[in-house]
Protein backbone atom coordinates (compact mmCIF):
# COMPACT_ATOMS: atom_id res chain seq x y z
CA UNK A 1 0.00 0.00 0.00
CA UNK A 2 1.37 3.33 -0.68
CA UNK A 3 1.43 6.26 1.38
CA UNK A 4 -0.72 8.46 -0.31
CA UNK A 5 -3.47 5.00 0.38
CA UNK A 6 -2.83 5.73 4.18
CA UNK A 7 -3.91 8.97 4.14
CA UNK A 8 -6.51 9.32 1.56
CA UNK A 9 -9.92 7.29 1.86
CA UNK A 10 -12.61 6.31 -0.76
CA UNK A 11 -15.93 7.40 -1.04
CA UNK A 12 -18.61 4.80 -2.77
CA UNK A 13 -21.24 7.54 -3.35
CA UNK A 14 -18.81 9.75 -5.70
CA UNK A 15 -16.25 7.25 -6.48
CA UNK A 16 -13.21 9.66 -5.79
CA UNK A 17 -9.82 8.95 -3.05
CA UNK A 18 -9.95 12.45 -1.40
CA UNK A 19 -8.89 13.28 2.11
CA UNK A 20 -12.00 13.51 4.71
CA UNK A 21 -13.96 17.21 4.48
CA UNK A 22 -12.25 19.27 7.34
CA UNK A 23 -15.66 19.06 9.26
CA UNK A 24 -15.23 15.58 9.27
CA UNK A 25 -14.16 14.17 13.21
CA UNK A 26 -11.25 11.70 13.14
CA UNK A 27 -13.84 8.71 13.87
CA UNK A 28 -15.91 9.74 10.64
CA UNK A 29 -14.40 10.81 8.01
CA UNK A 30 -16.75 12.68 5.14
CA UNK A 31 -16.85 12.82 1.75
CA UNK A 32 -15.88 16.49 0.91
CA UNK A 33 -17.93 16.27 -2.24
CA UNK A 34 -21.20 14.77 -0.97
CA UNK A 35 -20.74 14.37 2.15
CA UNK A 36 -21.24 10.76 2.43
CA UNK A 37 -18.72 8.61 4.92
CA UNK A 38 -15.78 7.86 3.51
CA UNK A 39 -13.68 4.20 3.88
CA UNK A 40 -10.31 3.62 4.54
CA UNK A 41 -8.21 1.74 2.16
CA UNK A 42 -7.42 -1.30 4.40
CA UNK A 43 -11.48 -1.31 5.11
CA UNK A 44 -12.18 -2.12 1.62
CA UNK A 45 -14.23 -5.03 0.51
CA UNK A 46 -11.65 -6.91 -1.81
CA UNK A 47 -13.12 -6.44 -4.77
CA UNK A 48 -13.55 -2.72 -3.74
CA UNK A 49 -9.50 -2.31 -3.88
CA UNK A 50 -8.92 -2.55 -7.89
CA UNK A 51 -11.62 0.07 -8.23
CA UNK A 52 -10.00 2.31 -5.79
CA UNK A 53 -6.57 1.89 -7.25
CA UNK A 54 -7.82 2.64 -10.99
CA UNK A 55 -9.82 5.49 -9.57
CA UNK A 56 -6.33 6.89 -7.63
CA UNK A 57 -4.44 6.24 -10.79
CA UNK A 58 -7.21 8.40 -13.12
CA UNK A 59 -7.05 11.40 -10.52
CA UNK A 60 -3.60 11.32 -10.51
CA UNK A 61 -3.34 11.43 -14.00
CA UNK A 62 -6.13 14.82 -13.98
CA UNK A 63 -3.83 16.76 -11.36
CA UNK A 64 -0.79 15.86 -13.04
CA UNK A 65 -2.31 16.96 -16.49
CA UNK A 66 -1.84 13.96 -18.36
CA UNK A 67 -5.14 13.08 -18.53
CA UNK A 68 -6.82 12.96 -22.13
CA UNK A 69 -8.45 10.85 -24.92
CA UNK A 70 -7.85 7.40 -25.87
CA UNK A 71 -5.09 7.05 -28.97
CA UNK A 72 -8.22 6.35 -31.14
CA UNK A 73 -10.01 9.90 -29.84
CA UNK A 74 -6.20 11.47 -30.14
CA UNK A 75 -6.19 10.94 -33.52
CA UNK A 76 -9.81 11.87 -34.58
CA UNK A 77 -8.91 15.44 -32.79
CA UNK A 78 -5.37 15.77 -34.90
CA UNK A 79 -7.08 14.69 -37.86
CA UNK A 80 -4.45 11.64 -38.49
CA UNK A 81 -4.35 8.13 -38.90
CA UNK A 82 -4.40 5.83 -35.44
CA UNK A 83 -1.19 4.59 -36.43
CA UNK A 84 0.24 8.18 -36.38
CA UNK A 85 -0.38 8.45 -32.86
CA UNK A 86 2.00 5.53 -32.16
CA UNK A 87 4.62 7.09 -33.75
CA UNK A 88 4.57 10.45 -32.41
CA UNK A 89 4.47 8.66 -29.41
CA UNK A 90 7.49 7.33 -30.20
CA UNK A 91 8.66 10.28 -31.13
CA UNK A 92 7.91 12.00 -27.83
CA UNK A 93 5.55 14.79 -29.42
CA UNK A 94 2.69 12.95 -27.89
CA UNK A 95 2.49 11.61 -23.84
CA UNK A 96 1.17 8.15 -23.59
CA UNK A 97 0.00 6.76 -20.23
CA UNK A 98 -1.23 3.02 -19.70
CA UNK A 99 -3.17 1.57 -16.55
CA UNK A 100 -2.85 -2.19 -17.03
CA UNK A 101 -3.68 -3.53 -13.93
CA UNK A 102 -6.62 -5.58 -11.89
CA UNK A 103 -8.22 -6.29 -15.62
CA UNK A 104 -8.41 -2.73 -16.12
CA UNK A 105 -6.65 -1.53 -19.50
CA UNK A 106 -6.63 2.21 -19.69
CA UNK A 107 -4.92 4.22 -22.28
CA UNK A 108 -4.56 8.49 -22.75
CA UNK A 109 -2.87 10.37 -24.38
CA UNK A 110 -2.54 13.61 -22.54
CA UNK A 111 -4.74 16.84 -23.72
CA UNK A 112 -1.68 19.44 -23.48
CA UNK A 113 0.37 17.43 -25.85
CA UNK A 114 -2.80 16.81 -28.52
CA UNK A 115 -2.70 20.84 -28.18
CA UNK A 116 0.92 21.22 -28.28
CA UNK A 117 1.40 19.05 -31.63
CA UNK A 118 -2.01 20.99 -33.17
CA UNK A 119 0.30 24.35 -32.54
CA UNK A 120 3.12 22.69 -33.97
CA UNK A 121 1.42 21.25 -36.85
CA UNK A 122 0.01 25.02 -37.68
CA UNK A 123 3.41 26.99 -37.10
CA UNK A 124 5.59 24.73 -38.86
CA UNK A 125 3.53 22.45 -40.91
CA UNK A 126 4.45 18.94 -38.83
CA UNK A 127 3.67 17.68 -36.01
CA UNK A 128 7.08 18.53 -34.01
CA UNK A 129 8.72 21.72 -33.26
CA UNK A 130 11.21 21.41 -34.70
CA UNK A 131 9.21 20.87 -38.29
CA UNK A 132 10.52 17.55 -38.95
CA UNK A 133 8.70 14.00 -38.92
Amino acid sequence: MSEDQEERFWCRSCGIVTEPSETSGPDEPLCPRCGEELVAYESLERSEKPQYRLYEWQQEMHESGRIGPSPGGAANELGCHRSMIDKLVDMKVLEKSVYDKDGFFIVFISRRSIEKAKENKKNTGKWTESGED
